[in-house]
């Protein structure tokens, strides 16, 4: 009798124990604590360019277009541009109808020959990113007679 006893006590304690060590095992990572990696995008990047964004009477237009992507941080464009000699093209960010915060300078006119459409590439900061992908970006086009003659949004579409 008291081996059947003895037996059930074992079984019990070995009972509780796989239990206890399944409870253990199955231990869950709390909700806040779990770091979960956002998706990678790339990004289609254009810009029309024109006498709308600054209020001018300029003839002159321009066009980029480009491609971003989040996991190089890349910008790369080409930018052609018609009926006005720049002196200057540069990347700005700030509100619509601002001067802006001037960002990148793309093209600055020193005498030299430079085969359209202008291309190049340029490596953002975690800061730069937020601003374009809000859009906050726009191209502004200087001439010797406007400053600036002609500007346009830069829009983003995921690709």
């Amino acid at each position: 009798m008291w081996q059947i006893r003895d037996q059930r006590v074992i079984f019990l304690r070995i009972g509780i124990l796989c239990m206890i060590a399944c409870i253990w095992a199955c231990k869950k990572v709390p909700v806040g604590d779990q770091k979960i990696k956002p998706p990678v995008r790339s990004y289609i990047v254009t810009a029309r360019i024109d006498k709308k964004g600054t209020n001018t009477n300029s003839e002159g237009t321009a066009m980029l277009k480009g491609r971003y992507d989040e996991g190089t941080k890349v910008l790369s464009y080409k930018l052609e541009y018609r009926n006005l000699i720049p002196e200057e093209i540069s990347l700005r960010n700030g509100p619509k109808g601002s001067r802006g915060t001037l960002t990148a300078i793309i093209y600055k006119n020193t005498g030299a020959t430079v085969p359209l459409p202008l291309s190049g590439t340029l490596t953002l900061t975690p800061l730069q990113e937020r601003n374009l992908v809000k859009g906050f970006w726009f191209v502004s086009v200087n001439t010797l007679a406007l400053s600036p003659e002609i500007s346009g949004i830069l829009t983003l579409k995921q690709n």
